[in-house]
């Protein structure tokens, strides 16, 4: 694992993040992987090369309220507050309450809106929070591991939240999510990108 880590770090182009807090980020991605790895997914956060992908998607001059699955260090996170329009919101939905105590620490945008909670109460979620629909939901959350209950579950309750022609993007280590999507959402957009450390699958889909 101490490979992995110093390799990951040596591929990180986020200056903007000094190397011991980089370290340090790194570590507390690999121990919450350890103690929770049907929910992290995998030991190390995704490269700046999938956040770049996935985050071209989006149209940033009408996204007003985004949504993200998993937020984990911040590794999306950040990056998409560096994008949103200063009157957008992030809703960022996360079970971990290592990760929760983390982000809330490390990030003070009042754009964000931090919630424990999981995917499957977006729904309840944004209503609490006084939005009626989200423009794209962004999610990382690793669909391999869940049942297949929460699975259907979380896929049909991102539909009903996004507004017509909001998006859904997926990043995925596998593509046990394709079926689910195209059975809601219909035709799927896929992508690969093989320069993340294990090549990293793209699912774009429109309600």
């Amino acid at each position: 694992m101490d490979t992995i880590l110093k390799e990951a770090i040596h591929r990180d182009v986020n200056h903007a993040i000094k190397p011991k807090a980089r370290v340090s980020q790194l570590l507390l991605f690999a121990r919450n992987f350890v103690k929770h790895p049907n929910d992290v997914g995998w030991m190390l956060p995704s490269s700046p090369f999938v956040v770049d992908s996935v985050l071209k998607q989006v149209d940033w001059d009408n996204a007003k309220v985004i949504v993200e699955y998993g937020p984990g260090i911040g590794t999306f996170t950040n990056p998409i507050l560096e994008r949103m329009r200063p009157d957008a919101t992030l809703v960022a939905l996360e079970i971990n309450k290592d990760f929760v105590k983390y982000l809330g620490k490390s990030i003070t945008d009042s754009r964000l809106r931090l919630v424990q909670d999981s995917a499957t109460d977006v729904d309840i979620v944004l209503n609490r929070l006084g939005f009626g629909h989200a423009d794209y939901v962004i999610s990382g959350i690793p669909f391999k591991t869940l049942t297949h209950t929460l699975r259907e579950v979380i896929v049909r309750k991102t539909y009903s939240v996004l507004r017509p022609q909001g998006n859904f993007l997926v990043y995925q280590l596998s593509d046990a999510v394709l079926p689910y999507l195209e059975q809601v959402f219909g035709p799927v957009s896929q992508k690969i990108e093989p320069l993340n450390f294990i090549p990293a699958r793209f699912f774009y889909c429109a309600r």
